[in-house]
């Protein structure tokens, strides 16, 4: 049995349920699923201006109180190597040697990044502009061979998500395919940590958690059995749940198709998974189906488009500040027209910036409201111009209003694409401190 803990579920997670974790001494591997297209671009730019960058920014910050527990024994295994994992490698294990621990073994996995290749992926569309980057999802294959040859730190760029918890368990398994298939199951269970232990969750007909329950929300803990069964609890004493409810909506979060799953390690059937409520907050998950392994791997392409895309907010307060924030939207869309910008929306936020047209109508008008724009801008200069135009609306639009907000970033656009999964190959390299 191996012993997997989730010690984030995205870049920003808060890092003292992981240390809880690291330290408990109930953990074999604790593993951090650090990574998303945003998260890439990041990487990919930081790369561009230094070749030693482009892993996670967030490293130093994240991995400082953890390392210790590596040191005694804890196996870490993320993919917060973003856009550079043999950096990260090197800075996690010059890391230890300034925090005064042992030598770490520190391996990164290589493969993801296909820019070369990028002429061998079928994209979906077009994707004009310049590239930035090309990642592959990637499997557990090598995560799994690191920890074999030894590693204590594992770092990988853009790994799947379940990959990050089934690679630890691999070594455990009976072999068979259903195991592997249950193993990525668990894993998909964990990657969004305090996802499947009662965040983002309310229970029809029962009172909702407290603000101190989330704020103490403990992460996800699985023992996995050699035929891919798993039991999945929390540290006792933190805040939130598990129970057969959170596990299932976890289960079905970014899956099209529960039938086919589709994982670069496997097509995973899940429409046989069982949940039995065997204690408080533990449950035991078993019943997924290995179905094959996909022909081609998954493919996030980054190009970079001319202009920028511009966000803007502009607030209004007090009697009639619904109505206003309305004639304020109207005016935008029409000021869009008219500098023949195609490419925009424009809402209300806390009425319709999430459901759209979908929204009801509110029957008591709010104290305050905001009106927002964002647009498509061909160019910087137009950008600044849909800036100015809700500037504008201070002195030339519904009385009383101001408390801007204006944002102005790049317009970096993302194309998904499939590569035949022999063009992919990964590699282990080990990370030595300077």
């Amino acid at each position: 049995m191996t012993v997997v803990a989730c010690g984030a579920g995205f870049a920003g997670d808060r890092i003292d349920p992981a240390v809880a974790l690291a330290e408990s001494g109930l953990v074999d591997c604790l593993s951090l699923e650090c990574l998303a297209e945003r998260t890439i671009v990041n990487g990919l730019q930081l790369r561009a201006v230094n070749p030693e960058l482009g892993y996670d920014r967030r490293l130093r910050r994240r991995l400082t109180p953890l390392l210790p527990a590596v040191a005694d024994g804890c196996k870490l295994v993320s993919n917060l190597g973003a856009a550079n994992p043999a950096g990260a490698a090197r800075a996690i294990a010059e890391l230890a040697r300034e925090l005064g621990l042992r030598p770490l073994k520190v391996a990164a996995v290589l493969g993801d990044d296909v820019a070369a290749i990028a002429d061998d992926v079928i994209w979906s569309r077009p994707a004009g502009g310049t590239w930035l980057g090309a990642h592959a999802y990637i499997g557990l294959e090598s995560i799994a061979k690191a920890l074999a040859e030894g590693a204590d730190v594992v770092i990988t760029g853009r790994a799947a998500d379940a990959a990050l918890f089934a690679g630890p368990a691999y070594a455990d398994l009976d072999g068979s395919p259903d195991a592997l298939a249950g193993a990525l199951a668990v894993g998909h269970l964990l990657e969004c940590s305090g996802q499947v232990t009662g965040g983002n969750f309310e229970a029809p007909g029962e009172p909702p958690p407290t603000a101190a329950e989330f704020a103490e929300l403990g992460f996800p803990i699985a023992s996995v059995s050699s035929d891919g069964s798993a039991e999945i609890s929390k540290l006792p004493g933190t805040g939130g749940r598990i129970d057969r409810m959170t596990c299932t909506l976890q289960l079905l979060y970014e899956v099209h198709d529960p039938a086919r799953y589709l994982t670069p390690d496997a097509i995973v059937d899940f429409s046989g998974v069982s949940f039995d409520q065997i204690g408080r907050d533990r449950v035991r998950v078993s019943g997924a189906r290995h179905l094959g392994v996909p022909d081609s791997l998954k493919v996030s392409g980054f190009s970079i488009q001319p202009g920028a895309v511009a966000d803007v907010e502009i607030g209004f307060a007090g009697t009639g500040a619904l109505r206003r924030a309305r004639i304020a939207a109207e005016t935008l869309s029409l000021r869009m027209e008219r500098l023949g910008i195609s490419r925009f929306g424009v809402d209300i936020v806390g009425q319709d910036s999430l459901l759209g047209g979908s929204s009801r109508l509110i029957r008591h008008p709010p104290p305050e409201a905001r009106a927002h724009v964002s647009a498509v801008c061909d160019s910087d200069e137009m950008a600044l111009a849909v800036e100015d135009e809700v500037f504008a609306l201070t002195l030339s639009g519904p009385s009383s209003g101001g408390g801007m907000r204006s944002e102005r970033r790049p317009r970096i656009e993302v194309v998904d694409g499939l590569i035949d999964r022999d063009r992919v190959r990964t590699e282990v390299v080990w990370g030595q401190a300077a």
